[in-house]
């Protein structure tokens, strides 16, 4: 089986990243600030050093803070629940995940999208839809639909500028593409455990920068247990309940990897991912719509059949990759493919040369076998 669907989620993890997960099984096996015995405190200090390890990876100020998730979707309803009135007006982009769509539409809150003038949104596409009640500026840092890349130093000079708060959604750019939280002054960023830092599903994060979001769930937080709000200061503000310890320590594992070996990753990503857009890009049977071989993620139709007959003919060729809209249905509306979807192929660092040979080879007889 050939798997080429890790913008969903990795598919292999490294080594690391097994280790954590067996270490918070066996020796960091208690709850981490539940408790003054050693065994509670021993959690509690490898599960602030996932924090600090986090905060390295996006180069957060010493001061931020980092508050443990469910997932990348989880984090970005902190930021924008935790921080938004139904008066507050947003501004986000045409590559927007449905977890920023969806958490904007049920909260009635106000919303202009940010269209590209040439495939990337620049600060122009962004500062002409200003209102004076603008509160947030939300940019999908990596697309999962393209691959696309926005850049976000502008943007971050923008917001801190017009005291706007800036989010950016860090899903499928992690472990990929290098963020900058002090120098492109993003307020916060959300994080995947289980993509491109090849931690486990169930794990996520918020980092926050010159922010106070306010607490959107509520229960224990070992601490001021005598009093009925959350308390006043973070992580524990948002943190209600017992955090997902073998979550954290699987995701550290990862980071710790990606840390390590990140040139070598992405040199393999980008090698894989311009072999198979030169193939695709010089055969005019295909639609590409990507054009960023860092990402990994490569989308593409092919002209006169439907999606759906592509990827269950690659499925059963024992090929995994996703069709559809991928739950970001703007940038399917800008493209033109809200209605068919695309086929999406996305690369991780394990895959071979020969994976991506074998991918060519089927579509070429599936091609083939469409003339």
């Amino acid at each position: 089986m050939i798997y080429l669907d890790n913008a969903a989620t990795t598919n292999k993890k490294p080594l690391s990243t097994y280790i954590g997960i067996l270490k918070a099984l066996t020796y960091y096996n208690s709850n981490p600030s539940r408790g003054s015995h050693k065994l509670s405190i021993r959690t509690g200090i490898k599960v602030e050093e996932c924090r600090d390890n986090i905060k390295k990876l996006v180069n957060a100020p010493d001061n931020a803070e980092v508050v443990y998730t469910y997932n990348c979707t989880e984090a970005i309803n902190y930021a924008i629940q935790g921080s938004l009135q139904p008066h507050d007006h947003v501004i986000i982009t045409t590559f927007e995940h449905n977890a920023v769509l969806r958490t904007l539409a049920n909260k009635n809150i106000d919303y202009s999208v940010a269209v590209p003038t040439d495939k990337i949104i620049t600060i122009n596409d962004i500062k002409k839809l200003r209102k004076p009640n603008t509160k947030m500026i939300i940019v999908n840092h990596t697309s999962n639909v393209t691959g696309t890349t926005t850049p976000l130093n502008e943007i971050g000079k923008y917001c801190k500028s017009n005291n706007i708060l800036f989010l950016v959604d860090g899903a499928q750019s992690l472990g990929h593409i290098k963020v900058d939280m002090k120098k492109d002054n993003i307020n916060f960023i959300s994080v995947a455990g289980h993509k491109g830092l090849y931690g486990t599903q169930g794990i996520g994060a918020l980092v926050i920068n010159n922010a106070q979001p306010q607490p959107i769930k509520y229960g224990g937080s070992g601490t001021e247990s005598e009093k009925t709000n959350m308390p006043e200061y973070y992580p524990e503000r948002l943190e209600a309940g017992t955090i997902n310890t073998v979550g954290i320590l699987a995701l550290d594992g990862g980071i710790r990897y990606v840390n390590k070996h990140f040139t070598f990753i992405n040199t393999k990503i980008t090698k894989l991912s311009n072999m198979l857009l030169n193939y695709l890009n010089k055969n005019k049977k295909y639609i590409v719509y990507s054009n960023n071989p860092n990402s990994g993620v490569i989308s593409f139709n092919i002209k006169n059949m439907d999606t759906n007959d592509v990827i269950n003919y690659l499925n059963d060729h024992s090929i995994c990759v996703r069709g559809g809209l991928h739950c970001a249905p703007l940038v399917h509306k800008y493209l033109g493919t809200i209605n068919i979807g695309t086929v999406r192929v996305s690369i991780s660092h394990y895959n071979s040369i020969h994976d991506i040979k074998r991918l060519i080879k089927v579509l070429e007889k599936l091609t083939s076998n469409n003339q």
